[in-house]
């Protein structure tokens, strides 16, 4: 505990120090004045001969500036913070010497602290959780862990399903439950990003700071609407999709004929692996989300749902009444279903209940309806799920290829 104060005490003062030396050096004040003029004074005064004594500045785009500390070999960039057409703000992110992000601040029009979030960094510069401080930023009010122990929990067994995700909060008790285990301390799926068996639902490829979580949303459709479900998660390697080529193989060694692949990008190149290894694996189905742009993704091609192969579903979302949902993607040839996906009920990477909607939450509702379907028929092969749940569409839509299943938790032709 001392040496987490004192650590914070070290980066306080040397925030502290930071404001100052911009205070002293471009006459920087913290007066009650609009935050266009506060944002003036940083940039307009910046010229200041003393002032490039200190700092070397770098223009990163319009609302955002580096700012390179010559004296400490240390980076800042301040960006203005935009509500409607109004600055209201500055978000201040520090880099330490190595140009790692570590901490971020977020001010209002008069310098006070309104948000603040400190990457703690383990060997090998490893993020092992994001910090929330206090307004002074001397005291932790909460850890957000990327990779927490695996709680022990005796193994489940029911129809294996993969989750290709952002991972799982495989701690919550619903999850843990089900989640598939070699044994009560090893799970069977895999984390292909970190290169470890823990797939904690986090994402930050949008944002280190302010990270997405998905997996445990899209898992919590399957196991309420599929509870003889197993599930062998899958967390995706977004920094080297390569490797979907090895997570694919390490699904087949599992024997598992179902896979819910809830996501995509329009970068063909990232899928190629992806392409490799599906075709090799023609017993693996892949359930994938046709995205939620608003596309012809006959004519704008999406990954991997454009990709022509016969051992993928593609699956959009409908409205109750059988229309393509607002944003949906679309397309005659390649979208084969439209399933209701607005307003899914579904529980959070929190535990907390709340609701979704997309084809993202389409698609695992569809993966319920194969799982029961292979509850009752162990042997099926990925043909056989694919004629049943074609029997089961409502024909003659214009925007899918087989149609429309208007309720997914009817087992009709399932039994």
């Amino acid at each position: 505990m001392y040496f987490l104060k004192r650590t914070f005490i070290i980066i306080f003062c040397s925030i502290i120090f930071t404001f100052n030396l911009l205070a002293s050096e471009i006459n920087f004040h913290y007066e009650k004045k609009t935050i266009k003029q506060h944002c003036d004074i940083i940039f307009k005064l910046s010229n200041n001969a003393n002032f490039h004594d200190f700092w070397e500045i770098t223009k990163i785009d319009d609302l955002t500036d580096e700012y390179f500390n010559k004296e400490h070999q240390t980076k800042i960039k301040i960006s203005k913070l935009i509500r409607g057409s109004k600055i209201n703000g500055l978000r201040y992110i520090f880099f330490d010497k190595n140009s790692n992000p570590h901490l971020l601040v977020n001010v209002d029009k008069l310098c006070k602290v309104r948000l603040s979030r400190l990457l703690i960094r383990e060997n090998r510069n490893k993020i092992s959780s994001i910090a929330t401080l206090s307004s002074d930023l001397t005291t932790i009010t909460k850890n957000e862990k990327l990779n927490p122990n695996l709680k022990s929990a005796k193994p489940f067994r029911g129809v294996k399903v993969a989750i290709v995700d952002t991972g799982v909060n495989y701690n919550l008790d619903f999850i843990s439950a089900q989640i598939s285990r070699k044994d009560p301390s090893t799970l069977t799926g895999y984390d292909f990003e970190d290169n470890d068996d823990l797939p904690f639902d986090i994402d930050t490829g949008r944002s280190i700071f302010f990270p997405m979580h998905h997996g445990t949303a899209v898992s919590s459709i399957i196991l309420r609407e599929a509870p003889m479900s197993e599930l062998v998660v899958y967390r995706f390697p977004r920094s080297n999709m390569c490797r979907f080529e090895e997570l694919i193989n390490h699904i087949a060694a599992n024997e598992i004929k179902i896979v819910n692949l809830s996501m995509g990008s329009s970068n063909k190149s990232d899928w190629n692996c992806f392409l490799k290894a599906a075709s090799y694996n023609k017993n693996i189905l892949f359930f994938v989300s046709a995205g939620n742009d608003g596309k012809n993704i006959d004519k704008i091609k999406v990954f991997p749902a454009s990709l022509e192969l016969e051992n993928i579903l593609v699956i959009s979302s409908s409205d109750i009444s059988g229309d393509l949902a607002h944003g949906s993607n679309f397309g005659k040839k390649t979208v084969d279903f439209l399933i209701p996906g607005e307003q899914v009920p579904v529980i959070d990477h929190r535990g907390v209940k709340t609701k979704a909607s997309g084809s993202s939450f389409a698609v695992p509702r569809i993966v319920a309806m194969a799982v029961r379907y292979l509850s009752k028929k162990s042997n099926a092969t990925i043909n056989d799920i694919k004629s049943v749940l074609i029997a089961r569409a409502i024909k003659n839509n214009k925007h899918v290829k087989y149609g429309w299943i208007p309720d997914p938790l009817d087992d009709y032709l399932l039994n």
